[in-house]
């Protein structure tokens, strides 16, 4: 049986970070992974940048990175639209396929279709023509298109990816994302159960944090909402 834990954006929000992470304790998990949007709002649009905020984005995420080294977990991540590209830090699995706690993790970062200026971006056509490795996990930042998981609520529309979805019914285990924080939760389409973390920073950031598991009945996803005070559990049928 392998289980890894799943954390959301955290957009550098530490204090949600501390409660999630003291609660991913109280689980035997076998590592962690990060879907993204690790450090702080600093970066945001490309365009906005500067030494002084790219400094207190760099200090935000050895911040981050540090609490979850903590945890003595294997870890995985992607960079998010809000993070940049090529992150240094060891687990970075964007573009390539890493091993945690003995499950196949492949990893696609950055978001898209729509351009807005992020530091990473891209489109449908740069998603397909990446390689689509064999892996247990696909470890995304973008949601996949049309499912309640890429629903922006307040305007009522889906922002996810129509090339992430093509990768979801062609895989079969799990795709675990983040990127739109407000539409936390599980779906299954075709044989891939895909999870929506959440987020921990702003907007509508709050204490959240999944759970995927492998064992011999098969493939499962938690979600447990800490500020709401609910969890909630999925089977791959």
């Amino acid at each position: 049986m392998t289980t890894l834990a799943i954390i959301g954006d955290v957009h550098a929000h530490m204090r949600n970070l501390s409660i999630v992470l003291a609660q991913i304790k109280r689980h035997p998990v076998d590592g962690i992974l990060l879907v993204g949007d690790i450090g702080s709002h600093d970066l945001g649009m490309s365009r906005q940048r500067t030494p002084k905020r790219d400094k207190r984005y760099h200090g935000s995420l050895k911040e981050v990175f540090s609490a979850v080294a903590m945890l003595g977990k294997p870890l995985a991540y992607v960079p998010g639209n809000h993070d940049l590209p090529t992150l240094q830090q060891r687990g970075n699995a964007d573009h390539t396929v890493l091993d945690v706690g003995g499950l196949q993790v492949a990893g696609i970062g950055g978001a898209g279709p729509d351009l807005f200026g992020f530091c990473y971006e891209w489109t449908e056509d740069q998603i397909r023509a990446r390689p689509s490795p064999p892996c247990d996990v696909i470890l995304a930042h973008c949601p996949p298109a049309r499912t309640p998981l890429d629903l922006v609520i307040r305007r009522d529309i889906h922002v996810g990816s129509e090339a992430i979805r093509e990768r979801c019914e062609a895989h079969t285990g799990f795709l675990v994302c983040g990127h739109i924080h407000e539409s936390a939760g599980c779906i299954q389409l075709g044989d891939c159960l895909v999870l929506n973390a959440g987020g921990l920073g702003k907007p509508f950031g709050r204490p959240l944090y999944g759970l995927i598991k492998r064992d011999e009945d098969g493939d499962h996803a938690s979600l447990y909402d800490l500020e709401a005070g609910t969890e909630q559990h999925w089977t791959r049928t």
